[in-house]
């Protein structure tokens, strides 16, 4: 009995922390809403942005940014760069535009598509990669009989004996340290997937944050250092490998600005845009042969610029939409003080964390306290001061969880 208030006070602690997140998760499925943010896309024909999104109904709605409406067949109209394929289908597709020929191979040789996600940055990456051949003179890509790994040094490992290629290793390793590779590497970024047009290889960066670009030509090793880790402290890097080779793919540096890495000698030419928040910051890119469409999502909005797609400037004014209200933030603010999370989807790893709503939610704690106090709680009196002073606490600190587990532990 020596230690019963200890075990007491330990207990009420534990079980307000585990209510703490129980309870938010179960408001939170009951409360949570999506931002909602429509699809955005910049009218070459209007020269303005114009809206797509979903109305109460399930139907679709398209409008500009001053407010004018339009069917589903004037908005394809009026984004021949983005519905080419439905224009050329109904014979309405213009033969150019700002005297550029609206050929199809152009038009499919011009899109691009590119996202950014904070996951990125954050999420472990799988270490075994696939050296394609990049010049092949093949139709289509094949796959090797092996996987790579490139961390203290480069293996090639094979795929059916399970054993280290010790030849084709030391010559990828040798070429690796003469063009002044620094292990172990941070990161590789590469696309795994044969089904693309060409194969790049892979872009790594070393010990010493420099980006060099890997891969094989002719069964041969080529390594090069961008020198984009230079200009730019790297946190991503996005491989581009589409049919336009104009570039190697994007950059989002610490600082939160984003780059192209250019096939012209690896230059790189910066987005005319605010940096963004790398850790809480969505990108999603939509880039055709006259502009670049690139929407930045935040908790709060999102924002859509349009670029010049030869110069990377800002071509007209941004266009901003509001999220839509979250319950679930209200709710939070209102009744949880403190509570416990797993949510974080930006950390490395699984892990709790304590989220603090000090306002509104703090005041009515005390009121929970204060009605515990004067009805449960003289029952209880003759307590020890400390279990009272720790059944306080627990509401005081996390509101309705912290309550429940002053009424369960007696």
């Amino acid at each position: 009995m020596k230690y019963k208030n200890l075990y007491t006070i330990i207990l009420l602690v534990v079980s307000s922390l585990a209510l703490s997140w129980g309870v938010a998760v179960l408001v939170r499925k009951a409360t949570a809403t999506s931002p909602g943010y429509p699809f955005v896309y910049y009218s070459s024909i209007l020269q303005r942005f114009i809206i797509r999104e979903s109305s109460a109904d399930n139907k679709l709605t398209h409008k500009d940014t001053e407010g004018n409406r339009y069917t589903r067949e004037q908005y394809d109209s009026l984004t021949p760069l983005l519905s080419y394929r439905q224009l050329m289908l109904t014979n309405t597709m213009p033969d150019s535009l700002f005297g550029i020929a609206m050929e199809p191979h152009v038009l499919r040789s011009k899109t691009l598509t590119w996202r950014y996600n904070p996951l990125y940055i954050h999420q472990p990456a799988m270490p075994l990669y696939i050296m394609y051949e990049s010049m092949s003179g093949r139709a289509t890509i094949e796959s090797p009989n092996d996987v790579f790994r490139l961390a203290g040094r480069i293996e090639f490992i094979d795929k059916f004996t399970n054993t280290v290629n010790e030849e084709k290793s030391s010559r990828f390793q040798a070429k690796l340290e003469k063009e002044g590779f620094a292990f172990p590497a941070q990161r590789v970024w590469g696309n795994l997937s044969a089904r693309k047009p060409y194969d790049e290889g892979y872009f790594a960066l070393d010990k010493n944050g420099a980006l060099f670009h890997v891969k094989m030509v002719n069964g041969r090793p080529y390594v090069r250092n961008t020198g984009a880790g230079n200009t730019v402290d790297i946190a991503h890097f996005g491989i581009s490998e589409v049919a336009d080779k104009r570039i190697y793919g994007f950059i989002v540096g610490r600082r939160g600005d984003l780059y192209t890495l250019n096939t012209d000698g690896y230059s790189l030419t910066r987005f005319d845009i605010p940096p963004i928040d790398i850790h809480t910051h969505s990108v999603m890119l939509l880039g055709n042969v006259l502009y670049w469409i690139v929407g930045v999502s935040t908790p709060e909005s999102n924002t859509s610029y349009v670029l010049n797609a030869a110069t990377l400037k800002q071509h007209d004014a941004p266009c901003t939409i509001m999220a839509k209200e979250n319950k679930w933030h209200a709710a939070a603010s209102w009744l949880f003080p403190v509570y416990v999370g797993f949510s974080n989807k930006y950390s490395d790893f699984i892990m709790p964390e304590l989220k603090i709503n000090f306002g509104w939610a703090l005041f009515i704690s005390h009121l929970l306290f204060f009605a515990y106090l004067f009805t449960v709680g003289r029952r209880g009196a003759k307590r020890k001061i400390p279990v009272r002073l720790a059944n306080a606490f627990v509401i005081i600190l996390f509101g309705i969880p912290g309550l429940i587990a002053s009424l369960i532990i007696k």
